[in-house]
């Protein structure tokens, strides 16, 4: 009984293999770290862009100033992962938004 204490324990106290993984080779590159960080710093600006309302590409342009083809990058993995819908057309553009958060049932 006791050994088996000694083997939950050991199991317990295992790092998943991503951190050893990480500190075989000493973590991500900064380069990647950057990249990252500049990604996410897209995303809240366009999130945050749409949290006032639902816009077409080129409004989105206005309000961020980031580059079309970055911006559209962007909106798109947003679109991709569940984040931001499709809303009608108008000018010729879609319109995109922010999709709801769900509620939680009380």
């Amino acid at each position: 009984m006791n050994g088996d204490k000694a083997k939950d324990t050991q199991k317990s106290k295992k790092k998943p293999s991503s951190h050893v993984l990480r500190d075989r080779i000493g973590g991500a590159p900064k380069a990647i770290q950057e990249l990252s960080r500049e990604h996410a710093k897209i995303k809240k600006q366009i999130r945050n862009a749409l949290m006032e309302r639902s816009r077409i590409v080129p409004e989105l342009f206005e309000s961020t100033q980031i580059p079309i083809e970055t911006l559209f990058w962007h909106l798109m993995s947003l679109k991709k992962y569940g984040e931001v819908i499709e809303g009608e057309d108008r000018d010729g553009y879609v319109e995109y938004a922010l999709k709801p958060k769900e509620e939680k049932p009380s």
